[in-house]
């Protein structure tokens, strides 16, 4: 990316608006002595005109734009050109960026940056904010908004204290597609503070909508996907039967089918090899051992050691209800750019109950090499040796996620009760994407427990019916291939979509999910 600043583009932005040139350079001469002391490139004709064009369009949205004269251009390695607008050369922390389309010079995107204002605000009413944007947006793209209708109640779920965000969705024959949202800043006083980018749809391709499932024949459908499953309650003593729908969240409009292929409750043979736990006494063993099976070389990192026993390992993410690291000892190491690994041992058997390093020197120097399925097969084989004989049929809770921060695979095993899978009773393991090293272990410890009848529960059609009084389906395009919209029939909010399986209500574990 090259930064250009050039006098033309020292202009109060009223000047660039007018179509006089003889008010441009009137400014430009007014600004000579600033301009010299700047190394600039010289602008190429074309750039000059683009931008040009892409600010008189903003000067007409922007009222405040020419209470920021000093004008910065980037040229950026990008479809796009960044136009920076400061009060003055020496307050750049105040300003206002415009992107324009590096082909066209069409305005296509702006934010108000402004110092942190500490005095307390209230927010624009909400009502006011709506009306603010939708007004704003006619003026940007015509009378229809190019299609664009408020998302919902059109307010989106961010906010930092200081704006109202109201939110857009492109509408296309009549059915939202979510790929393409904008968000349109209201600041306090009712002010526009900004606009995000929009999508250009033109080259993309949307399925016709005559050969959907109607609505019904997909509430059908999803009924397929409802799937039994206990949950260790509040009290630790309960599990509740829940329906939970075991899919991607997305129906194919067409053929009522996961839209995506998630293999949620596979099952997994596992022929438990008796192989005893491995156990560590020291600091000294477990490091030794992580270093054995990670690959990971502690000696040769600058990796500091902490004893983090009772208090909660910030590696380790969930330990699910059960609070498993209470009692125990947890060792972490770390380096001056974070945490890189962790351990819980059981303190009177030295048993490791979970460990997990993330290896930053792997996961910035290689990319990934294996495939997900070649990952799930070194995560069985080392299931094979952890768990205990007896062990009967796992299930493959869900398809292995590949996190590229720290190029791994995460992938978690449930054991099941009278055939239906317990989520507490999880197994997780973790493989480098790139060597095949098991870089986490978090074994299953089967909570004891009352476990409701399932013969008592309620069907699978009435789950869905409950589900669907509170989240009812929703027909949308999505981008499922590049330049192809499909249809699809989604269900939002997924992770709080679980039903007592007893009553037919909503449960939720705690106040919130």
């Amino acid at each position: 990316m090259k930064k250009v600043t050039h006098a033309v583009f020292l202009l109060m932005a009223t000047s660039i608006a007018m179509s006089s040139s003889s008010g441009a350079l009137a400014g430009e001469n007014t600004l000579s002595s600033t301009v010299e002391k700047i190394q600039v490139e010289q602008m190429t004709p074309e750039i000059n005109k683009l931008v040009e064009k892409g600010v008189k369009k903003a000067a007409s949205l922007i009222p405040y734009l020419k209470d920021y004269p000093v004008r910065e251009v980037v040229v950026k390695d990008s479809p796009y050109l960044l136009v920076n607008n400061y009060k003055s050369k020496e307050n750049n922390a105040e300003f206002v960026a415009l992107v324009l389309d590096k082909n066209t010079g069409d305005l296509l995107e702006f934010g108000k940056h402004e110092l942190n204002n500490q005095k307390s605000q209230t927010l624009y009413p909400i009502d006011k904010s709506k009306e603010a944007a939708v007004s704003f947006m006619k003026k940007w793209y015509g009378e229809d908004m190019a299609g664009y209708q408020l998302d919902g109640d059109g307010v989106a779920k961010v906010f930092d204290g200081q704006t109202n965000r109201i939110q857009f969705v492109r509408m296309v024959n009549g059915v939202p597609f979510p790929d393409d949202m904008i968000q349109v800043q209201v600041d306090h006083e009712g002010q526009i503070t900004g606009k995000s980018l929009g999508m250009n749809i033109e080259k993309i391709s949307f399925a016709n909508l005559d050969q959907i499932l109607s609505k019904e024949k997909a509430e059908k459908q999803l009924s397929t996907y409802m799937k039994l499953r206990y949950s260790l309650d509040q009290d630790g003593k309960t599990y509740k039967l829940l329906y939970i729908p075991a899919f991607s969240g997305k129906l194919d409009a067409v053929s009522g089918k996961g839209s995506v292929n998630m293999p949620y409750h596979s099952k997994v043979n596992v022929k438990p090899m008796g192989t005893s736990q491995p156990v560590v006494k020291s600091r000294e063993e477990a490091q030794a051992y992580l270093t054995q099976r990670t690959g990971y070389d502690f000696a040769k990192a600058n990796v500091f050691f902490e004893d983090l026993t009772g208090e909660k390992p910030v590696i380790i993410d969930y330990f699910w209800k059960t609070k498993k690291w209470e009692g125990r000892t947890t060792y972490s190491w770390r380096t001056e750019d974070g945490r890189i690994g962790s351990m819980l041992i059981e303190p009177k058997t030295g048993a490791i109950v979970n460990y997990h390093v993330i290896d930053t020197s792997v996961s910035k120097a290689s990319d990934k090499k294996l495939t997900q399925e070649q990952a799930l097969q070194l995560a069985m084989n080392e299931l094979a040796e952890i768990a205990p004989i007896g062990t009967g049929e796992l299930l493959l809770l869900q398809s292995g996620e590949y996190d590229d921060s720290t190029n791994q695979y995460a992938f978690h095993f449930v054991r099941q009760e009278q055939g239906i899978p317990v989520e507490d009773w999880r197994t997780g393991i973790s493989i480098n994407g790139s060597n095949g090293k098991v870089m986490g272990i978090d074994l299953n410890e089967k909570v004891d427990g009352v476990m409701s009848d399932p013969k008592k529960a309620i069907s699978q059609e009435e789950a869905t019916t409950a589900l669907l009084k509170k989240y009812p389906l929703q027909l949308q395009y999505i981008l499922q291939e590049e330049g192809k919209a499909s249809l699809v029939y989604t269900l939002p909010r997924l992770f709080d979509a679980k039903i007592d399986a007893l009553t037919g209500e909503f449960y939720t574990y705690g106040s919130t999910e």
